[in-house]
């Protein structure tokens, strides 16, 4: 049956067609374990499932409505995006054509206006009711609630990191870092042989933030539970556990490794930031796995890189003494509208797509990292096998930590704050 994606919002019909984005899932180091899908309903059955999201380009859902059609051939699935999402799902569910999966993100779930979004989502876990197993999914990316009930589970994950640019590396005999005092010593080389930023990135308050402050800041306090208590509740005494990350963020940016001016020419966290490292004289771009996935679409777009073509990866930013981490968290969720209209069949198509090979599927479309338990990298995203992977979540930081910790790392870098006004300000900002 054909699948339809629709576009709502500025009157325009948009067929959503498209996607890129982190580890191709080519040789699994393991065999996939999941067993083949059985169908548990009628496979005769005739109803539509609309999904809703605020993700543009999903053609690697599309992918699984096919694979599931092959099961269910007339159930009818279609996906909607959803412009200024964060207003529209809310009336979207509030209306006659609900959706029957809609989407959740991680920073949902300690802002209280978004209580009554997740109020209508279906309890995942509770597998006796809704037939879903969630086995297959790396369980340190689930969310439980205090009463238990799980009401988003993850498809796809994010994380950030840097692409780095093997060959400048080869060409000024310079090692490519794996610890902190490398990642000196090979930007102090950088600067000598006439790199005016070794480290390049968007503008200062997005990939800067989420590669190089967000993993040293996890690091300091996760093992602290009193820490992350008071933390999460925006407690102005838990300013202080930042002081350690905004002191290295002043002494990061002595070093002038990172030139803010040049960063913020980059407006375009996306394309831009692609095309601008694929001009080849960039040692080191901060990136999202998002950019690090459009990379492969727009290399036969650089002119630059076309002529002179260069072999790149995606690390972790080594930023503290022993080496660098990842921090992931996931970047689409689905919840199930509990007041669904053909809710046994929208728990079958979860069913099937929280399936290891499924979820491995749309990760190797999308060029996402993987929610399951079972994957690999391929050559790209290889050296990510040996980083440490912090899992937001599962440490329990919450999104409005994040950002107290943005605002004030934002004022220390930009000297618009001492360090003693950033940690006073905590749970301001």
């Amino acid at each position: 049956m054909k699948n339809k994606l629709t576009k709502i919002g500025h009157k325009l019909s948009l067929l959503l067609i498209v996607a890129a984005s982190l580890c191709t899932l080519a040789s699994c180091k393991k065999k996939n374990s999941s067993q083949a899908f059985v169908p548990r309903l009628d496979t005769n059955t005739k109803c539509k499932i609309e999904i809703s999201g605020r993700y543009q380009n999903f053609e690697a859902l599309e992918a699984e409505f096919d694979r599931f059609n092959e099961f269910y051939p007339d159930v009818e699935l279609s996906y909607t995006y959803l412009d200024n999402y964060k207003v529209t799902i809310s009336t979207a569910l509030a209306g006659k054509n609900a959706p029957d999966i809609f989407m959740t993100f991680p920073w949902m779930l300690d802002k209280t206006n978004y209580n009554p979004l997740l109020e209508n989502a279906e309890n995942l876990a509770d597998s006796k009711t809704t037939g879903i197993e969630l086995s297959a999914i790396n369980q340190k990316l689930l969310f439980y609630m205090d009463d238990g009930s799980v009401p988003m589970v993850p498809v796809l994950c994010a994380a950030n990191g840097m692409l780095v640019n093997e060959d400048l590396f080869k060409k000024e005999g310079i090692q490519i870092p794996k610890n902190y005092e490398q990642l000196i010593e090979a930007c102090q080389k950088f600067k000598n042989a006439g790199y005016k930023s070794p480290i390049l990135s968007d503008k200062y308050d997005s990939s800067i933030m989420a590669s190089l402050i967000y993993p040293y800041f996890t690091k300091e306090v996760m093992n602290n539970s009193a820490a992350i208590e008071k933390l999460n509740k925006l407690d102005p005494s838990a300013g202080e556990y930042m002081r350690p990350t905004l002191e290295w963020v002043e002494n990061f940016k002595k070093y002038g490794f990172l030139d803010l001016d040049e960063c913020s020419k980059i407006k375009d966290k996306y394309s831009a930031v692609i095309m601008r490292f694929f001009e080849g004289d960039v040692p080191m771009m901060l990136a999202s796995a998002d950019v690090a996935s459009g990379t492969k679409k727009r290399e036969s777009l650089s002119e630059n890189f076309t002529k002179n073509p260069f072999k790149y990866t995606f690390h972790s930013v080594p930023v503290m003494e022993n080496g660098g981490a990842i921090l992931e968290v996931p970047s689409v969720e689905f919840s199930v509208n509990k007041n669904s209209k053909n809710l046994e069949m929208t728990n079958e198509f979860m069913r099937f797509l929280l399936r290891a090979e499924e979820l491995n599927n749309i990760a190797k479309i999308k060029r996402l990292i993987t929610c399951s338990t079972v994957y690999s990298f391929d050559d790209v995203y290889a050296p990510l096998e040996n980083t440490e992977h912090l899992y937001q979540l599962e440490i329990g930081i919450l999104d409005n930590v994040y950002i107290q910790l943005r605002s004030a790392a934002y004022n220390v870098l930009l000297e618009k704050k001492s360090i003693d006004e950033a940690v006073a300000n905590y749970g301001k900002y």
